[in-house]
């Protein structure tokens, strides 16, 4: 059966800054992100897809929403090799860097936009999201198309860098508003991008704000936990 509904097309919208922003940087994105964070990405991925996993048996159907170059999708297709593993984002040229990599067959990747999803209702076992739903213009209405494509009691795990409550001042204050900038533009070139990243954080909601939209759109329970180090990044959990 397949997951796409009849007659649905991927929306075909202008291409917007932070598309084309992901699409410039999509070659060196991956380098960039290993060296940012000193690997620890890797943990928080690791982290968030066993709780996505655990107890959905062999074969289950999962989403990557905005797959990037989908690393999330292939650690999970590596995790469940029976599992149909669909990678979904909206810059194009990201999915195509992933698609180069080894494992990559084994994940079905198509560009969509988050808040039209081209999927059934109730098609998957399973969501994954990192580091995508801040860069969402309507969170509410696609959280909503996310628990859509969920079947009654799907599960799942999203990993973002929320608005923190206090401001921190080496993460906030320095290492987000200085260096992050700085080390991006030197390995990808582009100084832009990298400025957008703490100012879409300040700009995001907490993660009290947004396990009350997920709340609000019928998920029952939720379960967000702050990571190491001193919760610079946030694992939200919820069926």
């Amino acid at each position: 059966m397949s997951v796409v509904a009849p007659g649905t097309d991927v929306p075909k919208d202008v291409r917007d800054d932070v598309r084309g922003m992901f699409d410039r940087i999509a070659g060196r994105y991956d380098r960039a992100n290993r060296i940012m964070s000193a690997g620890v990405d890797g943990l928080w991925r690791r982290k968030a897809i066993r709780a996505l996993l655990a107890g959905l048996g062999d074969s289950p159907r999962v989403l990557d929403l905005g797959a990037g170059t989908l690393d999330g999708a292939i650690a999970i297709s590596r995790r469940k090799p029976g599992a149909l593993v669909v990678g979904a984002d909206f810059a194009r040229n990201m999915l195509a860097e992933g698609l180069k990599k080894p494992r990559a067959a084994k994940v079905a990747a198509q560009v969509a936009d988050g808040h039209e999803l081209p999927y059934q209702n109730a098609v998957f076992d399973a969501a994954f999201s990192a580091f995508c739903v801040r860069n969402l213009r309507d969170l509410e209405q696609a959280m909503k198309e996310l628990r859509r494509v969920l079947r009654p009691s799907g599960r799942i795990a999203i990993l973002e860098f929320f608005r923190p409550v206090r401001r921190r001042a080496f993460w906030d204050g320095f290492y987000n508003a200085r260096v992050l900038p700085l080390l991006g533009h030197a390995v990808t070139g582009d100084r832009a991008a990298y400025r957008y990243l703490p100012e879409s954080i300040a700009r995001f909601v907490p993660r009290d704000e947004f396990e009350t939209i997920l709340r609000k759109v019928g998920f029952a329970t939720v379960r967000g936990t702050d990571l190491f180090p001193a919760g610079v990044a946030s694992l939200v959990v919820a069926e």
